[in-house]
């Protein structure tokens, strides 16, 4: 019986990553294929040469590791004093695990080290796991959004910093 989970190590992604991250959006989004629009999914599994633009500047991108292995990644960006947090994905088998969770924690506070007001979130109400998440991290919906490019609606959730 194990009492405690390990902790993901979280950390700033860098160059030579590109591939290693792209490829784990596809792992991570493959099996929501049926549950979501394939729009969505084709949107959200960016190829390593898009990763590798995002981590030459404009975004910060975190991964998280469990014994050296890559099982989670979040992308962070900070437009006009607000801290916007998307492209989060968790490796199936450790889906429940807590990865997203200290992925969302390390972001709001890379985000208060920035200085910034708030910090916001786009979630397909479908997926309730990451929209349970981020209600419990204190996330409240403040827009609902007609993303008809991804064929789904997304919320637009807020914390206030």
């Amino acid at each position: 019986m194990r009492l405690f989970r390990p902790q993901p190590r979280i950390s700033l992604a860098g160059n030579g990553e590109a591939d290693a991250i792209a490829a784990l959006y596809i792992h991570a989004w493959e099996p929501l294929r049926g549950k979501v629009d394939d729009r969505l999914i084709s949107d959200q599994t960016p190829d390593g040469e898009e990763v590798a633009a995002w981590l030459r500047g404009g975004f910060e991108v975190f991964t998280a590791t469990l014994d050296g292995v890559l099982v989670g990644v979040i992308r962070c960006s900070f437009p006009t004093g607000t801290c916007l947090v998307d492209r989060i994905a968790v490796t199936p088998e450790h889906n429940g695990d807590g990865v997203g969770r200290s992925l969302v924690e390390h972001a709001v506070a890379r985000a208060r080290r920035g200085g910034v007001t708030k910090v916001l979130v786009q979630a397909v109400p479908k997926l309730e796991d990451i929209v349970r998440l981020y209600r419990a991290l204190g996330f409240r919906e403040s827009a609902h959004l007609r993303a008809h490019y991804w064929g789904e609606d997304g919320t637009l959730m807020e914390l206030p910093l």
